[in-house]
């Protein structure tokens, strides 16, 4: 019961699928539990095999890499849908209306490459993801950490249960829609 208790408030899986991994003649069990995260859930098969000269069934996990696990190693991600469109476009405007007039064209493209750049790291959000959760929205991910941060504050913490019990809702919203 306290197992069960702990699971359902984590984002952690188990990858029993009812099958026995006990069988004693006609008493069958399920005495054994694997767990698993649940960003490695649709990459994990789990299944018990009768191959030794005992009761208890050898268990064959295995996890294969999730297709859509994307190699991030030196790209920077840029997004779009939180950028501040109105900011970048007032800065830009302000900022070219400011700028001397010049005869030179290479100088007034150095100009104008040097204020879309620094618009662009001032309103639009971008750069490098280091860790990437496969099934695992954006919005759970910041609730992930939140909760790993208060976790490691207190983890006796009453909020605990309650951004366990958020993310899982999100983790399964995104995987139904999936």
């Amino acid at each position: 019961m306290e197992l069960t208790e702990q699971k359902n408030d984590s984002t952690f899986c188990t990858m029993n699928d009812e099958a026995p991994t006990r069988v004693m003649g006609t008493c069958n069990s399920p005495p054994d539990i694997t767990i698993a995260s649940g960003g490695l859930i649709n990459s994990i098969t789990w299944r018990p095999m009768l191959t030794l000269a005992s009761d208890n069934l050898s268990i064959i996990i295995s996890i294969e890499k999730p297709p859509d696990i994307v190699s991030v190693d030196n790209r920077t991600f840029v997004n779009f849908n939180k950028a501040n469109l109105v900011g970048f476009t007032e800065f830009t405007e302000s900022t070219f209306n400011a700028l001397p007039i010049s005869t030179d064209v290479c100088v007034d493209e150095r100009r104008f490459r040097k204020v879309i750049a620094a618009a662009t790291a001032r309103f639009i959000p971008a750069g490098r993801m280091a860790e990437i959760r496969p099934n695992f929205p954006a919005e759970a991910a910041v609730l992930a950490n939140e909760r790993d941060t208060l976790r490691h504050a207190d983890p006796e913490d009453s909020r605990l249960r309650d951004l366990n019990s958020e993310i899982r809702r999100m983790v399964n919203h995104y995987k139904r829609t999936k």
